[in-house]
């Protein structure tokens, strides 16, 4: 069994710019299925409350985590919109 399912990209993004920017709406689709839905692609922490109001549970952020000048601050934002 798994223990999330991720839809992304939701944002164009530097990590992969060629991919599709996927429906905030399969979040809501998959709600049913029991397990975390997790967001990637092109997120940032002024982005990240809409797509955890759209449903995602986990939020997988590389860029705006790391670029970030200190790191540890911003993963502690990111932790405190859950």
């Amino acid at each position: 069994g798994a223990d999330y399912v991720a839809f992304g990209a939701m944002f164009a993004s530097a990590t992969k710019p060629a991919a599709p920017v996927a429906d905030r709406a399969r979040f809501a689709e998959v709600a049913d299925l029991g397990i975390a839905r997790c967001a990637i692609g092109g997120i940032t922490l002024a982005r990240a409350p809409a797509l955890i109001e759209a449903g995602a549970d986990l939020l997988a952020v590389v860029s705006d985590l790391f670029d970030a000048p200190d790191i540890s601050a911003r993963a502690r934002a990111y932790a405190q919109l859950f």
